[in-house]
């Protein structure tokens, strides 16, 4: 931050983090940071499903074909494990981002101190996730129900530890799903307002805008980085049209999550450099009357006429290259995928040949 936040400020958010929800408040009263706490979860989770996997007597590995191969329910556990711990991970890196920009928030909202922290609170003001938890619930235990318990091959009835594992896991990952959209609604809601009531364009110092372009930004990687999770589910059988299909539309979704947010701030800058170029050129077409009469109307012509084209050059785009590249640097976060599960194929199959 280039300018310390006043105390009061920084007191309120204390306080509003430690009634932040739930998802939020494991990181606040973690003594680690982001990632740590994120590897901690995962470590956690993978953890109570390898002993669950051994209790079943389940094996970790098998052969076959004179291969060694990881089994299908093996890997979902480990998915899950990662997915949750991704979800979490990566919803408390766009919050943490978002508080470090508070002070850039202060200088272009009208609210200065005070909007700038509604801005950055962990939980957007005004929301209730009742409805979401109830949602994400009843389609954890209705998935649970229909692959674990009713599929074709029933295959974890016989296994009670494994069928409760896998069920708690798929229920708490949709239940995130689903507090993570009516979250995301909130935040949304509460940017595209404070974007039409209090932004203020300034057009000598449009950079200052550049804030929101980084806080647009921010979703859009949390997208990739959660879609390049979903999509190791999907690329066991190689790239695919399916598989090439599904990257192509994860990474124009975060685009377009990018681009909507840009679109409403490009549109005010531009109806404000309107009205300002307007109100100039009237100057402007005032003065022409009085050059022969006025000494000093030359003058000031001039000064308005390099006023107006210093107005119409203004940026109206609320971003920065650094912005943008890193916004296109992160859209390969989705290709990891294919990489890791490259590298891992190459792994196993030397692992097999040196049992053998």
């Amino acid at each position: 931050m280039s300018e310390t936040v006043p105390a009061e400020i920084l007191h309120a958010l204390a306080v509003s983090d430690r009634k932040a929800y739930f998802e939020q408040r494991l990181f606040v009263r973690s003594p680690f940071g982001t990632l740590a706490t994120s590897a901690i979860i995962f470590v956690l989770l993978a953890g109570t499903f390898a002993i669950v996997w051994a209790v079943s007597g389940q094996p970790f590995v098998i052969f076959s074909g004179g291969k060694l191969v990881i089994t299908t329910m093996l890997r979902l556990g480990l998915w899950f494990s990662l997915m949750i711990a991704t979800v979490l991970g990566m919803q408390r890196y766009a919050r943490v981002r978002e508080r470090q920009d508070i002070a850039s928030y202060a200088a272009v909202l009208r609210g200065g101190w005070q909007s700038a922290a509604s801005m950055t609170e962990l939980t957007p003001r005004n929301i209730s996730l009742t409805a979401a938890n109830m949602t994400g619930l009843a389609l954890g235990l209705g998935v649970s129900w229909i692959f674990y318990v009713t599929g074709p091959t029933q295959g974890l009835l016989p296994y009670p530890a494994l069928l409760i594992w896998f069920s708690t896991v798929t229920t708490a990952l949709l239940i995130s799903f689903t507090r993570g959209v009516a979250l995301t609604r909130a935040a949304g809601a509460s940017m595209r307002r404070t974007i039409d009531d209090e932004l203020v364009i300034d057009l000598l110092r449009t950079d200052r805008l550049n804030v929101i372009g980084r806080s647009a930004a921010r979703p859009a990687v949390v997208w990739f980085t959660i879609s390049a999770a979903i999509l190791l589910v999907f690329i066991g059988g190689g790239i695919t049209l399916f598989t090439v299909g599904l990257l192509v539309a994860c990474a124009a979704m975060g685009v377009w999550v990018f681009i909507a947010t840009m679109a409403q701030v490009h549109r005010k800058i531009r109806a404000t450099k309107a009205a300002e170029v307007e109100r100039l050129r009237a100057q402007i077409d005032g003065l022409h009357h009085t050059l022969h009469s006025d000494p000093g109307a030359a003058h000031t012509l001039q000064a308005l006429l390099a006023y107006e084209t210093r107005i119409a050059g203004a940026p109206e785009w609320p971003f920065d290259q650094t912005t943008l590249v890193r916004l296109g640097a992160s859209a390969l976060i989705l290709t990891v995928p294919w990489f890791g599960q490259a590298i891992a194929a190459t792994l196993v199959e030397q692992l097999g040949h040196v049992a053998h």
